[in-house]
């Protein structure tokens, strides 16, 4: 496919009108012709990017995915292109195009029924339940277990426990209850649904022995499906929260929680992906777990399990928390490349800020990236500084600052107040409260206490604080929204560098999806196999959650699977019952069947290549 631009003349104006047409070549019976696709309208393209745009649009509908090939801007036209396009053969395939089972012509079965006896019980819901389910197919993770000695009758269970997660997030109590009384899971999997609360217990902790060799057939099997480069590995912690003591589990500790649960024992989930977004491996660490001492073993860990990733020269990205000088050793010694955030400004200076270049900018949101790179020996130092990051930056600055000096005022004042702390020694203590409070707006503050009398003791007074900036107080302010970038890749050029690794982002949203849509927090277990199966399940629901997303995207759908869920909820499996008369005998008779998918659903359906029929209709007839 190629561009071409066309003029245009309405009779009788001497006005003309241009536009670009995406055209292919085509073989006729008269020979070559061109066909249009899509007509782009008159963006203001020079001719010279023409075909750098339909490289582009081609790359995006082939499902292609490009690190660094294209301008923002003729990008940006792409995807609006693709868009189109795709949009329109969704809408015509799925709207046009009615399943098999519902074109299949049936003999026609006349009866007398009375119509007042119609009526609708059991509505369950099929549609999220339909494509998970398919997905999970698709990834053989029952073969996985099987092969791994969980019964057949178990794995039913083990489906519903990581399906729930993704329907409908919630504890093994919840899903339970959802999988039994609000959905058709067991009837698609074709397993009676009445089970104790301990099965589902027992079939988590047999998903959890089977972990090893899920992970390594997973990380297999998707590179398989979606031809994944696996160059890069993007290395991330979070933590999560348990609403109990756990008295019994050694491994809940108390940290730093990402959630501000301070008053809660935490767990460390420790994750690795690759440059596509698909999970690679994953560990379950302690609450107050060291970042940087995971690292090591998380590697070693991975290339074991899959010795050809180590073969392939992968890159690791990673934020400054596991950045330490040792890490980087390490990841030298493994011959691992590595694009990481290093700790500090490095040799950089305030002076540097002020002649950084410009790599991107988005007039339309009044956002720029700012780099100034250094060479030294085999590595590549960049300083980075965004608009939205300083702007984060300095408004947290301003608020820590305006409360520190606030709280200060009033300690200050409070020397002069009855009832305040005066005492000389309690004064350093408060000060040291609050520097603890507000780490990094205190640094950059000198503060001197001054007491009532030289021969300080016990009961001496303090008689006034005074406070002062440090030099260190500009140099910071220069610094806002300026990260360090380290990389041993000097083969890649500054651009490059960084836009690999703004895609530390595909991580984060990873915890936040898990943590959101599929049920990682709170944790409610006492023991620690049974904490552990719990955010393992969540693990694997991500897996088949991020293949939706990804399959969906690859025809320029970009919805969350949140809102797709949502979409797919009232696709619904439910008993139609009815009375009809047959020989002069009432008879009732029942129907178990799937509503006709909307136009929406069809869309979903057909973009992941399933049929619009879950399942087939069921009848029971009983004399009355």
């Amino acid at each position: 496919m190629y561009i071409k631009r066309v003029v245009k003349q309405n009779a009788g104006s001497k006005k003309k009108y241009e536009y670009l047409h995406l055209v292919e070549s085509v073989r006729t019976n008269k020979g070559p012709r061109q066909r249009l696709i899509l007509n782009l309208g008159n963006p203001h393209i020079p001719k010279d990017k023409f075909k750098e745009l339909a490289k582009c649009i081609e790359a995006i509908l082939s499902g292609q995915m490009q690190l660094f090939c294209f301008d923002p801007i003729i990008e940006k036209h792409a995807k609006k292109a693709a868009r189109s396009i795709l949009e329109k053969q969704s809408r015509d395939d799925a709207i046009d195009k009615i399943s098999d089972a519902y074109n299949q012509p049936e003999d026609p079965h006349y009866q007398n029924i009375d119509i007042n006896s119609f009526d609708a019980e059991s509505p369950r819901t099929i549609g999220p339940e339909y494509v998970c389910l398919c997905i999970w197919k698709k990834l053989g993770i029952s073969e996985v277990l099987l092969s791994n000695g969980i019964p057949e009758s178990k794995i039913a269970i083990i489906q519903a426990l990581v399906i729930g997660r993704l329907v409908d997030p919630g504890s093994e109590r919840y899903t339970r209850s959802w999988a039994e009384e609000r959905s058709a899971i067991y009837e698609l999997t074709g397993i009676p649904s009445i089970r104790s609360l301990k099965a589902y217990y027992r079939c988590g902790d047999m998903f959890l022995e089977c972990k090893q060799a899920l992970e390594k057939h997973l990380s297999a099997r998707e590179k398989d499906l979606f031809d994944l480069p696996e160059k890069m590995c993007f290395f991330d912690l979070t933590n999560t929260y348990l609403e109990n003591q756990a008295l019994a589990n050694a491994k809940p500790k108390r940290g730093r929680s990402k959630e501000k649960r301070s008053d809660c024992k935490l767990l460390t989930l420790a994750l690795i992906i690759d440059e596509q977004g698909f999970p690679k491996y994953s560990h379950l660490y302690s609450g107050n777990q060291s970042e940087c001492k995971t690292l090591e073993n998380m590697i070693n860990s991975l290339t074991s399990m899959r010795p050809d990733i180590a073969k392939q020269g992968q890159t690791v990205i990673m934020d400054a928390g596991i950045a330490t000088r040792e890490n980087i050793e390490f990841l030298k010694q493994k011959k691992i490349h590595y694009i990481v955030v290093n700790r500090g400004k490095g040799e950089f200076t305030p002076d540097d800020t002020s002649d950084m270049r410009v790599i991107f900018k988005d007039e339309d949101r009044d956002f720029k990236v700012e780099i100034k790179s250094r060479r030294e020996k085999e590595e590549t130092w960049l300083l980075c500084r965004s608009t939205g990051r300083q702007q984060k930056d300095k408004g947290i600055h301003d608020r820590q600052e305006l409360l520190f000096l606030e709280e200060l005022q009033t300690t200050r004042t409070g020397l002069k107040k009855k009832g305040y702390t005066k005492k000389y020694n309690k004064i350093f203590e408060k000060i040291g409260r609050l520097r603890q409070k507000y780490p990094k707006v205190s640094k950059v503050f000198e503060i001197n206490v001054t007491p009532e009398e030289e021969k300080v003791n016990s009961k001496t007074k303090a008689k006034d604080i005074q406070w002062t900036k440090k030099d260190q107080y500009d140099v910071q302010k220069k610094f806002e929204g300026s990260y360090v970038l380290r990389t041993d890749r000097v083969e890649l050029s500054d651009e490059e560098v960084w836009k690999t690794y703004i895609m530390l982002t595909r991580i984060e949203r990873a915890f936040r999806c898990m943590k959101t849509s599929l049920g990682l927090r709170p944790v409610f277990h006492q023991l620690e196999f049974r904490s552990d199966s719990h955010l393992f399940v969540s693990v694997i629901a991500y897996h088949i959650l991020h293949i939706i997303e990804t399959s969906l995207r690859m025809h320029g759908d970009h919805r969350s699977w949140k809102t797709i869920r949502n979409i797919l909820s009232t696709h619904q499996r439910l008993t139609i019952n009815y009375e009809y008369k047959e020989n002069e005998k009432t008879q009732h008779g029942y129907i178990r069947l799937c509503s006709l998918p909307e136009t929406e659903h069809k869309i979903i359906y057909h973009r992941l290549g399933l049929s619009d029929l879950p399942l087939g209709r069921r009848y029971k007839i009983e004399n009355l």
